[in-house]
């Protein structure tokens, strides 16, 4: 039973018990001859007719059981309304339950996915000590030192892996980043929920920072990757490029595939060079 309902059924007992109590006085009023309550005298009472005496007892006999009856159905609504509250606290508890498993489940797949991301690293640099070890039992096993960096490694390459790199934005004084990094997603048929910040101390020279955007998941980073390249299709977004958010030495091996680009180019000019899983790659553009 709803709030409003049960106040109305309250407002509706409250108004027929007024009504009782004020019928019961008006005809022992009536009965005694007086108008008030102020009147009543025991000599009145005394007094009275035996009928009009017996019709009183009776009325008044009424009118008690009808208090009794209308408090009983308050206790009953009353009971009622807290069974009614014990139900919604436990709904209240079976859905916090629920929640809180929700949240265990990702973070139980949160740690899958690092434990197993951290074991496969480990097992790689392993590889080269075990060789060693194998061939000469005097080698030093692995240090803590670099069993920690793998692990750190691991972490932040997790955390990497959400976000993109956006070069060559325009930045502006007092910009309204969030509006201008939104724009260039829906350009592209997204409209993902991210967070945005430049990255580095602003310089002068006209200068242009990179712009850092965290997405929700690594999914969602590698869609906007995909959907990237239709910016140079667009005119007002040709010198803007979305990339991963690489490691620093990730960024340095990048940097050497785009020097051997640009070396190519100049010395094989009847052939496209482009980057492709980390490697140069080399095609006659007559078979492009």
């Amino acid at each position: 039973m709803c709030s409003s309902t049960r106040d109305a059924q309250h407002h509706e007992m409250q108004k027929l018990v007024k009504q009782n109590c004020v019928s019961f006085l008006d005809k022992a009023f009536n009965g005694l001859g007086i108008t008030s309550t102020g009147q009543l005298t025991t000599a009145i009472i005394l007094n009275a007719r035996q009928d009009e005496t017996a019709v009183l007892l009776r009325e008044s006999v009424f009118l008690i059981n009808s208090l009794v009856r209308h408090m009983t159905d308050y206790k009953n609504t009353s009971h009622s309304v807290g069974a009614e509250l014990i139900d919604a606290q436990k709904t209240i508890i079976k859905l916090q339950a629920e929640l809180i498993s929700v949240k265990n489940d990702q973070l139980e797949g949160i740690k899958t996915t690092v434990q197993t991301s951290v074991a496969s690293t480990v097992k790689e640099e392993f590889k080269s000590y075990s060789a060693a070890v194998q061939g000469n039992v005097k080698e030093k096993p692995v240090s803590q030192t670099v069993l920690k960096k793998v692990v750190q490694d691991v972490v932040q390459g997790e955390d990497r892996a959400k976000n993109v790199m956006i070069f060559g934005l325009e930045e502006e004084n007092e910009e309204e980043l969030n509006a201008k990094v939104d724009e260039i997603f829906q350009s592209m048929g997204e409209k993902p929920r991210v967070e945005v910040c430049r990255v580095g101390q602003k310089k002068t020279g006209g200068v242009t920072r990179p712009v850092k955007v965290t997405t929700a998941s690594s999914t969602v980073a590698e869609q906007l990757l995909v959907k990237s390249r239709k910016l140079c299709f667009l005119e007002k977004y040709k010198k803007v490029y979305v990339n991963p958010d690489r490691s620093p030495e990730e960024r340095e091996q990048r940097r050497e595939l785009v020097k051997e680009v640009k070396r190519r180019s100049e010395e094989e000019k009847d052939k496209r060079h482009y980057i492709r899983n980390g490697k140069v790659c080399s095609v006659l553009r007559s078979a492009t």
